[in-house]
């Protein structure tokens, strides 16, 4: 996705809200790094579950592989806060995840992920059969 398209709230299918908390802040007074990739685990998550029956107690069950995340502007405490997801890109044994956050329409940052579905038992990649991919179709950015 290009810039634009990153901040538009239109591309993303799927959405969560969420609250910046006192423990998010660094010594500097604004969002910690890392808190912003756990606002973008917990819509990740929210995703899985939608797409994943029984996330993540069933027989499959996807996990990250990879994460980026380009950082825009400073968010600071308090801050009601929006995240949105929408799938890229579906492979053989993974998806690739777009997450935007927002605060006040504002597009703070941006992250892209890619998760793998693995059998819970065996641990090892498995395909996205048939009955999953329907369910993750209607969250595909376009």
């Amino acid at each position: 996705m290009n810039d634009h398209d990153r901040f538009n709230l239109k591309n993303y299918s799927f959405w969560i809200d969420d609250q910046v908390r006192f423990s998010d802040l660094d010594p500097l007074g604004h969002v910690n790094n890392n808190s912003v990739g756990q606002y973008f685990e917990n819509a990740r998550a929210a995703l899985y579950a939608k797409i994943t029956p029984q996330w993540p107690y069933g027989d499959a069950l996807f996990v990250l592989a990879h994460t980026a995340i380009d950082f825009r502007y400073e968010l600071h405490y308090p801050a009601p806060i929006r995240i949105g997801s929408g799938v890229l890109k579906m492979g053989h044994t993974s998806i690739t995840i777009a997450n935007g956050l927002f605060h006040k329409d504002r597009g703070v940052a941006y992250g892209e992920s890619v998760s793998v579905l693995i059998d819970n038992k065996t641990r090892k990649p498995i395909e996205i059969l048939a009955e999953m991919r329907t369910f993750i179709k209607p969250f595909i950015t376009k």
